[in-house]
């Protein structure tokens, strides 16, 4: 963020009127992190393919699923052409070819790109263009490590007959990472991730019809549940997941229980300073946020999305929902306005302003610290703080055209 243009106050980067008159279609439009590029699936006489800034691949395909842009800037898609899938990025094919792929996902420096595969009858995971030795019955989902070396997948071991629930009954689905599948298998396996080294992988797991719990690389927790949530690794050794016991809902780490009981609780998240936030019900239909156990005061009627921290770890911020009203909460304090939509808030570097983008009425502004701002427009992409968070970096489409803004925070008000 820190080489990124912080002082170009507006730039106008493309106008979409020209897209809509020059193209069959217009779809899935996205913005670069840096906010400089805007990109679309757009359709030709020839097929589908993408335009960026106004310009457009060489290639075009049949379909494309699952555009993104990277942290890099890079355009990824999946694509089909002539009946086959492939991995396209920016305007470059992938020689090898798949029956169908699904679930791209690159890490956190963009330098990893992996998807799920079918060749044939057989399911696995591609990674930077090489796919597992190994391929299995079916594979569900994608996780990918941090460090983009590590990929798993839920995997079926098994093939029994559609209608032998017996089978079933005994487990047939497992983990496999990078194509080793664990050796024990499971009703059901779910909520995998790696642990911060992308050495672990801990994932929760359903032994019977009301037994379930964690197991970390195959071997699971002697504690039994009457169900889990997603786990999350606290560092690389120790793990906390949201568990019901027949007192309630609780957070267990490593097995023990950790938290008092409520009548709900997941989306456990990890502060910088190593506390924990989750969201939780202290009764039926009244949702708040826990901060190692100890609830919020303030309690919202419909519900709370999952909280993030300040990078100091101080504030707590979360997406809430009191009737038909969306807001957010700080520390337990709700903004006075509400809004129709309202997406996730950016906290800025020193915790002191949060901002964030809301629609009422078909109509899309920022929001600072609860107070909208003066300005409207026909779509807006989620703002970011500059790295002395003293200026708000945004793109946004006004009369059609994509323009990317720089404002200092006064200027959001005034």
């Amino acid at each position: 963020m820190s080489n990124w243009d912080w002082d170009t106050r507006e730039k106008v980067i493309s106008n979409l009127n020209e897209w809509k008159e020059k193209f069959n279609s217009v779809d899935e439009i996205l913005v670069s992190p840096d906010f400089e590029k805007i990109v679309a699936i757009v359709t030709t006489q020839e097929g589908k393919t993408f335009c960026i800034n106004g310009e457009t691949w060489k290639n075009t395909f049949e379909r494309l699923c699952f555009p993104q842009i990277t942290s890099v800037g890079s355009v990824i898609c999946l694509a089909l052409r002539n009946y086959e899938w492939t991995l396209a990025k920016d305007d470059t094919v992938m020689e090898e070819t798949f029956d169908y792929a699904w679930n791209l996902k690159t890490n956190k420096d963009s330098k990893s790109i992996a998807f799920n595969i079918k060749k044939g009858d057989s399911y696995g995971v591609c990674l930077d263009g090489k796919t597992w030795d190994t391929l299995f019955f079916d594979a569900r989902d994608l996780i990918l490590s941090d460090d983009g070396k590590h990929t798993a997948s839920y995997v079926r071991v098994e093939n029994p007959p559609l209608l032998d629930i017996f089978s079933f009954k005994k487990g047939v689905w497992t983990v496999a990472v990078d194509g080793n599948r664990w050796d024990k298998s499971f009703i059901s396996i779910y909520g995998a991730c790696f642990s911060p080294d992308s050495k672990k992988i801990a994932a929760s797991a359903r032994l019977s019809q009301q037994e379930f719990t964690v197991t970390i690389d195959g071997k699971t927790w002697d504690e039994i549940f009457l169900n889990v949530w997603e786990p999350i690794f606290l560092d690389n050794d120790n793990v906390a997941v949201p568990v019901k016991t027949e007192k309630g809902w609780t957070l267990a780490i490593n097995g023990k229980v950790s938290w008092p009981y409520f009548t709900q609780l997941w989306h456990q998240r990890l502060s910088p300073d190593g506390r924990i936030a989750a969201v939780v019900a202290t009764e039926f239909g009244k949702w708040t946020v826990a901060l190692d156990g100890n609830p919020w005061k303030k309690t919202f009627s419909h519900c709370v999305l999952p909280p993030f921290f300040s990078v100091d770890g101080k504030k707590i911020c979360a997406v809430i929902k009191e009737g038909n009203t969306w807001s957010v909460a700080i520390n337990g304090k709700p903004w006075e306005r509400g809004f129709d939509r309202i997406w996730s808030p950016q906290l800025s570097p020193d915790g002191n302003y949060c901002i964030a983008k809301a629609e009422k009425e078909g109509t899309y502004f920022l929001v600072l610290n609860g107070q909208i701002g003066k300005e409207t427009f026909d779509m807006l992409w989620e703002p970011k703080f500059s790295p002395e968070g003293d200026k708000i970096l945004f793109g946004c489409i006004k009369n059609g055209k994509y323009i990317r803004k720089v404002l200092s925070l006064s200027e959001v008000l005034k």
